[in-house]
């Protein structure tokens, strides 16, 4: 009985885990902001967002990154003065034994004739939470 226990336990282990890498290997770099689409690529080891005319713009945090969904699994935007913004994050594993994340998110608002990224926020937690404030936070209002 208590091998069979042992093999359950083991079982989902490996299949959560198993999800986790999934999730952690397949980041959303695809999204929809204003009705414009936007990408994410690996540019030399860093996060670079692609915008619809092709130009880049290099965000200050390596690759992998992803766009932060909201509940529906779309881009989420907040706004605050009227003005959309959505975030790119990456997170990552500390070593063992911490169960703690390093996470690091980088706002980017829309402005008269493009887009302008606000200041990396750096914090010890897994995942890609966050208020509005983390949003509005990094620009001069």
């Amino acid at each position: 009985m208590k091998n069979h226990r042992l093999a359950m336990c083991l079982a989902i282990s490996l299949t959560s885990l198993s999800a986790c890498a999934e999730h952690a290997q397949m980041p959303t770099t695809q999204a929809v902001f204003v009705g414009q689409q936007l990408s994410l690529i690996n540019d030399q080891g860093q996060c670079t967002l692609v915008k619809p005319d092709q130009s880049r713009m290099k965000l200050d945090m390596e690759w992998p990154c992803s766009f932060s969904l909201n509940k529906q699994q779309q881009l989420r935007v907040e706004t605050f003065n009227n003005i959309p913004i959505f975030s790119v994050w990456r997170s990552e594993h500390m070593p063992a034994p911490s169960r703690d994340c390093l996470s690091k998110m980088q706002a980017i608002r829309q402005i008269p004739g493009g887009l302008e990224a606000g200041a990396v926020n750096t914090f010890a937690s897994c995942g890609t939470g966050g208020d509005q404030k983390m949003y509005v936070a990094p620009f001069t209002w």
